[in-house]
């Protein structure tokens, strides 16, 4: 029995060895050689296929000469598809040679790069050329408008920038900007005169200066001052009105959009209508609504203090505040990643990192002041009007506290506009989304 034991596992350890080797010889089988026919190389696969002969009529024929030729030049590299099918003119700028530029065309550049670094008489000087020179060159058209730019922008002269500007109009304005230089044309006619002239050259050289804006209003006031029939007076006080705004200033850029609108009459623009109002309003911000929030903060503060809360804390108060101040701090710096990681690229208002941390530390005197004010002995026998006028009441402080933060930041009106804006698509999101 033993022996037919031994014999029975021999002959299984045979029959597994075999079936193991008839595996690995069908996985061979399956899997072809890397590189082989069965892989997909057409080139092997061909040497596969052919037969003893044409493997050795391959001498023979490599030995002819004119089928050498033929397999040297079938084996010489081919050109690369780009260089091969594309013409000569659209290979790389560095095989072509670069045309050379005309005379003119380097004046047009030259007058170009002095325009462009403020050397204004070597603009002039280039675009004359230019003028005079070429009077039947394309370049022209070009010359002509920027000498009528130049001459009322940069080298104030306004006969000259007449005369220029009149000739555009009458060569080369298209329809659409006849117009422009005719309105143009006649407003330069106005200020020929002496006096009206120097001050037209000191306005435009305040203009053109990219001086800081405190500079700016300076200069400004004192042509005013210096010129008080200036018949431009109506662009000097808007330039005035923007120059106060971007420093913040609101009452007198205000101040200066109600002049653009008293003194233009039947002339002033939807812009400078537009703009008064938007300064009215943010005048109205500070000088009206930032009242009435100081006010509802002033009051709220005195009449929690009026009910002596003090009598009522304990420690359990202190500790309560002390965890919600905590956890509001935690909170606080769980979002402050997030903030760093909004890009404000796109975004016309920014706010700095320490108005956020400034707004943070205001919501800590709100929560201190719910606290005082839910422990105020007017409450004791009044419990029910306690938990009723609580929300409410929180909800106008933190209003009124966050209102005043809002309007004391720089652009901070701005800052409003930007959150109603938001309101309103949010808000369309919504009722598209469900259809209200």
């Amino acid at each position: 029995m033993t022996n037919l034991t031994g014999r029975q596992g021999s002959l299984l350890q045979s029959r597994l060895l075999a079936l193991f080797l008839l595996m690995l010889l069908g996985s061979s089988l399956w899997h072809p050689v890397p590189g082989s026919a069965q892989e997909g190389n057409p080139e092997d696969a061909g040497q596969q296929q052919k037969s003893p002969a044409l493997m050795q009529l391959k001498p023979q024929l490599s030995e002819a000469p004119e089928v050498k030729a033929k397999l040297t030049e079938a084996a010489a590299p081919k050109p690369k598809l780009s260089e091969a099918a594309l013409p000569k003119s659209m290979l790389s700028e560095e095989a072509a040679p670069k045309p050379k530029l005309s005379e003119v065309a380097e004046l047009k550049l030259k007058a170009q790069d002095a325009y462009l670094h403020a050397r204004y008489p070597e603009a002039v000087a280039a675009n004359l050329q230019i003028a005079r020179k070429y009077p039947a060159s394309k370049e022209r058209r070009y010359a002509v408008q920027m000498l009528g730019t130049l001459y009322e922008d940069n080298v104030v002269d306004i006969k000259k920038a007449l005369r220029w500007d009149r000739e555009f109009l009458k060569k080369y304005a298209d329809p659409r900007q006849v117009p422009f230089y005719q309105e143009k044309m006649a407003a330069l006619e106005k200020l020929v005169s002496k006096e009206q002239e120097q001050a037209f050259q000191v306005y435009q050289g305040i203009r053109f200066a990219n001086a800081e804006d405190e500079a700016m209003v300076q200069r400004f006031q004192a042509l005013l001052k210096e010129h008080p029939d200036f018949l431009m007076k109506v662009a000097v006080e808007r330039e005035l009105g923007y120059a106060y705004l971007r420093m913040d200033k609101r009452k007198e850029s205000y101040q200066a959009f109600q002049a653009v609108t008293r003194d233009a009459g039947k002339k002033v623009t939807t812009a400078d209508l537009i703009q008064a109002d938007t300064t009215s309003r943010y005048w109205a911000m500070t000088a009206t609504w930032g009242k009435f929030a100081w006010g509802i903060v002033a009051i709220f503060w005195a009449a929690v203090l009026l009910m002596k809360p003090w009598e009522r804390v304990n420690r359990s108060a202190i500790r309560t505040f002390l965890i919600w101040a905590a956890l509001w701090a935690a909170l606080t710096a769980l979002r402050m990643p997030t903030f760093y990681a909004i890009s404000t690229d796109a975004d016309l208002i920014i706010l700095r990192d320490s108005a956020v941390y400034l707004a943070a530390g205001l919501n800590l005197t709100v929560l201190l002041w719910i606290m005082l004010l839910t422990r105020g002995n007017f409450w004791q026998s009044r419990p029910r009007a306690l938990r009723w006028l609580t929300p409410p009441l929180s909800l106008g402080m933190t209003a009124a506290v966050f209102f005043l933060f809002i309007i004391y930041q720089p652009n901070g009106p701005e800052t409003t506009d930007v959150f109603a804006v938001k309101y309103d698509y949010l808000r369309g999101e919504l009722r598209e989304r469900f259809h209200l």
